[in-house]
This record gives structure tokens, sequence and C-alpha cells, in this order.
């Protein structure tokens, strides 16, 4: 279900990330490029993975994820 999120090119994820004001936005617009399913779990995993890799990544304040209806 989170494989999307890593078939974006990692410079493009970092200006979705970067440019976005929280972790719900960048959510909605991975969702946009990707087509699909793009869970809040796997865009962390993601920006985990690339802030280990040396990039810098904009930290978003603390959200609750919404409820799944």
């Amino acid at each position: 279900m989170g494989d999307r999120v890593w078939m974006i090119d990692r410079d493009q994820f970092v200006a979705v990330w970067n440019a976005a004001g929280t972790l719900d936005e960048a959510a909605a617009k991975v969702r946009e490029i990707v087509g699909g399913s793009a869970p809040r779990w796997a865009l962390l995993a993601r920006a985990g993975t690339i802030r280990k890799e040396g990039v810098e990544l904009k930290a978003f304040a603390p959200t609750p994820a919404k409820p799944a209806a």
C-alpha cells in the first residue's frame, strides 16, 4: 500500500515535502502525483530514509491522524 510513495523521484518527493505546510498536505499532493494511496506512515518512512541520506527536510508539527472512514 505504501509502495507508491517510493515511486516518486527523490528530488520531487523532497520538493513536495518541503513545500507542504503539514504532513496531510504532503500526503494529499503525493496521492495526486501517484494517482492512488499514499498513507502518512509511508511518507514518514520515506522522509526518514531521505534524512538518513543527508538531505534536509522540513519538520512538521505533530498532527493526529484522521480516523478511517
